[in-house]
């Protein structure tokens, strides 16, 4: 019995205001994520201060997209419109069409939808909304989505308050409650299509994560299926659902799950995983609550049957040899009679009674090939047989690995099946055939030219993958021996190939499973090289594998109370070298060595060991993000044309240069795997289902003396990329360390190394100069003076033959020069005109001219002021515009924005920017761009 009291009520209109379930139902939440940990939160030896150097987006070169298509394998269900029309819901895996509606008689696809776009888990199971006739989808989230008949799409309403998937198991009683299972919360919602109200039972019992089956009879009995310790059935009756009794299964795993749950009549169907590690599958007496013999050895294909309610028969296909015949089974007495034979295993089934006659709805498929069948009865006759147009699917690509051997890139899919490829010379991709019995690949390693080995869940499978001839061979599973699931990581040591696991659902403790590669076999495994932990990353040199761990075991299994670890065993010796603690951690990835230096990853940064004792030695923090526990959120791949590490965590890619102390981002977006390739190409994977390659050359952020350059309002650089002959691209925000106080901006190569820098004025007084970075971004700011610049109207260039800074004291309307020095300071200054109070000025040397001068903005025309003898500006400027440019409020100077002409960029009081050539006697016409840098600080602000 549970000790659950009175189920948790919740309108679907406050569903934002729902604390948590635990406080409702009294009962711990065994298994589930803790509160978000803060990761690098300790420093971990020297925290190393790191220069942000730009955030700019890199270029992505190519994409490869919708990389992994596989047949559609999807979970069904008959259903009726308002009309009374028969159609199927499908919903598959993937992130294209997760929601397919059929119409039965025809087997036409008549909607694809996406309700849960960015989810590659898509659509487990479906129901109808009594109250509107809308079709519910759910799925690895605990918002329902509502789709209405037209295909609209929006959020029904929440489950469980904490649970994180809610389609494993749905059911609807007499009164059309919608009935799911949720996890890891362990207790159902049942939503109520009258009232628009949702509530949730108790947890089934504290060990409990997972509702993973549903029923309910035709009295309202309610009966739950769970995992993943200790699987069990509940019951309880849909008016009471705070009276909850245990039904125990016979013969069932310790840890494992119950799959379905099918009422008829007086039956109920269970099919669950049994002790010798099969799926057993039993019929229990309700009304006696007795578990019955059968007189029939065989289990119904796909775990499916169906009955008509108030009927005592039940429907459920027999295959056998190569032959599916439908059989009718009588609940009474249990007794199977043969009906007919239909093209293939039943994925969904439906009864209906008409008449004399009873009718058999079935979507009979596989290997993605789908038929609608109706069988009679009466007739023991299929009536009609129909192809079922279901869409392939598009699977969430994971696993990516960059062949040293080939140019391709290999990966598989989010509840794929098989391995994939993509050719990057021809962009040709590949697939292997369905059965390969790679079921999801978690972890991926090349050894040579001929194997690959794989990774593979559920059932923690070894595969030995031959990209030349494309065989796959299975090497071992580690499921039923050692309890583990997932093979997420894999290295070389010792001369053996080492894989790294997941425990199996509801475990705690990872294992290392060590072969040899010249034969596969002499198969050993480590279990738990740090005790209650995954293992989660590895790495190898000589004899010895470095790991690294997280807390999270396997689905449903409560995390280790001890912090996340990095470990070293050695290979040949058999033995735990050292295993370290790391404070606070709940996940630690992606070992790497980089010139012998041992690098693990976390959510927000990177941290350097002492690969002898695992010590830390540095910790570089990169983000501040707060993550629970996962599996493998975080990786770091060394980049050899930047010298650097790339941290990739949370779609953002950052690039580390341990030795400069800098970091840059460089892509932010829906990204969520990376490789490298021997050349130093990096492949991301982008929105899910795209293979992308990202321009890994770094480049100055200021490209060309034509670029708009301009600060921000809050202190970020952007950049209007000058793309030849009057056009800019759109701004770019480039950089984030300028400040918010910057009163002008100027684009000016200092220290004449052929890459600009940026000279900024502050209204602290203070004049700084931003180094630019040949790999993109900028040092930080050097102090020029710390003071008498916050007033100031000021230029910079080349006056006469020196590289000089002019200024404006507004107060006296006197004009100075600075010289810059060849160390990079500032020289004495010196008068070079007077009377300039009020003026806008700029300097720059104008179209098919030699020679800088001062371009002026004075009552909205333009003027030329040249220098003459002694290096002062002349009092005789000559008039480049009549009006034209009132409305300036900033401009700057440009060389080369159209082609051998130079001129200024310039933003109105709206904020639209605008070009203008500029030549010795005259102006060009204004170019206009459809974008604004309202407030954006120019060298004329």
């Amino acid at each position: 019995m549970s000790a659950g009291k009175l189920i948790r009520r919740r309108s679907v209109l406050s569903l934002a205001v729902v604390l948590g379930a635990s406080a409702g139902i009294g009962l711990p939440l065994a298994g589930t994520v803790p509160a978000a940990a803060q990761s690098l939160a300790t420093s971990f030896g020297q925290r190393v201060p790191l220069t942000a150097v730009g955030t700019e987006q890199s270029r992505l070169l190519r994409r490869y997209r919708n990389v992994f298509l596989g047949v559609p394998q999807v979970t069904a269900r008959f259903f009726r419109t308002g009309a009374g029309v028969l159609k199927i819901a499908g919903g598959s895996p993937g992130l294209a069409d997760q929601l397919q509606i059929l119409d039965a008689a025809s087997g036409v696809r008549e909607a694809s939808l996406v309700p849960f776009p960015g989810n590659g888990g898509g659509v487990g199971n479906s129901a109808i909304d009594a109250g509107t006739g809308d079709l519910l989808a759910f799925g690895a989230d605990n918002t329902v989505k509502r789709v209405t008949a037209s295909g609209t799409i929006s959020d029904a309403y929440d489950t469980a308050p904490l649970s994180t998937y809610s389609s494993f198991a749905v059911a609807v009683d007499s009164k059309g409650g919608v009935w799911n299972g949720n996890y890891p919360t362990g207790n159902t919602t049942r939503f109520d299509p009258l009232t628009r109200t949702t509530e949730e039972t108790p947890r089934v019992r504290p060990d409990t994560q997972y509702v993973r089956a549903l029923a309910i009879d035709g009295s309202d009995n309610v009966f739950a299926g769970t995992g993943s310790q200790n699987p069990s059935l509940f019951t309880w009756h849909a008016d009471t659902p705070e009276r909850i009794r245990e039904i125990p299964l016979p013969d069932a795993k310790a840890s494992g799950f119950v799959e379905r749950l099918d009422a008829h009549a007086d039956v109920l169907f269970a099919y669950y995983d049994g002790a010798d590690g099969n799926q057993k599958f039993k019929a229990y007496r309700i009304s006696t609550g007795t578990w019955l013999t059968l007189p029939w050895t065989w289990i119904p294909s796909a775990r499916t049957s169906a009955s008509a309610p108030g009927s005592f028969e039940a429907y459920a296909v027999w295959n056998t040899a190569g032959a599916h015949k439908l059989m009718q089974i009588d609940t009474r007495t249990m007794e199977a009679t043969y009906v007919c034979l239909v093209p293939d295993t039943a994925r969904a089934m439906d009864v209906e009674v008409s008449g004399t006659d009873t009718f058999v709805n079935i979507l009979c498929g596989s290997d993605g090939e789908y038929r609608s069948v109706r069988v009679s009865v009466t007739a023991q006759a299929v009536l009609s047989d129909v192809a079922a147009d279901f869409a392939a699917q598009t699977f969430k690509v994971q696993g990516l690995l960059a062949s040293a051997s080939e140019n391709k890139v290999y990966f598989g899919g989010y509840r794929g099946d098989g391995v994939g490829s993509v050719d990057l010379s021809t962009w040709a991709t590949w697939r292997s055939p369905l059965g390969s019995g790679i079921g999801q690949i978690e972890g991926i390693l090349e050894y040579d030219a001929s194997t690959i080995y794989i990774g593979s869940y559920t059932g923690g499978v070894l595969f030995r993958f031959n990209p030349v001839t494309t065989t796959i061979k299975q090497l071992a599973e580690l499921r039923k021996a050692y309890f583990q699931s997932r093979p997420i990581c894999w290295a070389q040591a010792g001369g053996r190939v080492v894989a790294g696991t997941i425990p199996d659902y509801g475990r705690n403790g990872g294992a290392l499973a060590i072969l040899n590669p010249a034969d596969d076999a002499d198969i050993k495994v480590v279990p738990a090289p740090v005790a209650g932990q995954s293992v989660l990353g590895l790495v190898g040199e000589g004899d010895i594998v470095y790991g690294t761990t997280g807390i999270m075991g396997g689905q449903g299994a409560s995390n280790d109370t001890k912090p996340a670890h990095v470990f070293a065993w050695d290979v040949v010796q058999g033995r735990l070298l050292w295993a370290r603690p790391f404070t606070g951690e709940v996940e630690i990835n992606s070992p790497i060595l980089v010139n012998g230096i041992l690098y693990v990853s976390t959510n927000n940064g990177v941290i350097r060991l002492n690969k002898a004792s695992g010590s830390p030695v540095a910790t570089y923090q990169l983000l501040n993000r707060s993550v629970g526990p996962g599996y493998k959120t975080s990786t770091i791949k060394y980049l050899p044309k930047a010298s650097g590490i790339l941290h990739m965590s949370g779609g953002t890619v950052t690039l580390l240069d341990p030795y400069w102390q800098t970091r840059k981002e460089i892509l932010r977006g829906a990204y969520s795997e990376m490789t490298v390739s021997k050349d130093g190409r990096l492949f991301v994977v982008e929105d899910g289902t795209n293979i992308a390659e990202v321009d890994t050359v770094q480049r100055p952020t200021i490209r060309s003396a034509a670029d708009l350059v301009s600060v921000g309002p809050t202190g970020g650089l952007s950049v209007c990329r000058s793309l030849g002959n009057g056009k800019f691209g759109d701004p770019i925000r480039a950089d984030s360390g300028f400040g918010g106080y910057v009163r002008s901006a100027h684009v000016v190569d200092w220290n004449r190394d052929g890459i600009f820098d940026v000279l900024t004025s502050h209204s602290d007084g203070s004049l700084q100069l931003h180094r630019g970075l040949p790999r993109g971004g900028f040092m930080p700011p050097t102090v020029l003076a710390k003071t008498g610049w916050g007033t100031v109207t000021l230029t910079v260039g080349v006056w006469g033959a020196t590289l000089s800074v002019l200024a404006m004291d507004p107060a006296s309307g006197i004009l100075r020069a600075w010289p810059v020095l060849s160390t990079g300071a500032l020289g004495a200054p010196y008068t070079i005109g007077t009377g300039w109070k009020g003026r806008k000025f700029v300097l720059m040397v104008p179209s098919r001219s030699t020679s800088s001068c001062l371009i002026v903005n004075q009552g909205g025309s333009l003027y030329r002021y040249s220098r003459v003898y002694g290096g002062k500006v002349t009092t005789a400027p000559v008039r480049l515009s009549v009006g034209g440019f009132l409305a300036m409020t900033a401009f700057s100077p440009l060389s080369g924005h159209r082609p051998d002409l130079n001129g200024i960029g310039w933003i109105d009081a709206n904020g639209a920017v605008k070009y203008t050539d500029v030549a010795p006697g005259s102006v060009g016409a204004n170019i206009s761009y459809p974008f604004l840098l309202k407030g954006n600080k120019l060298a004329s602000s």
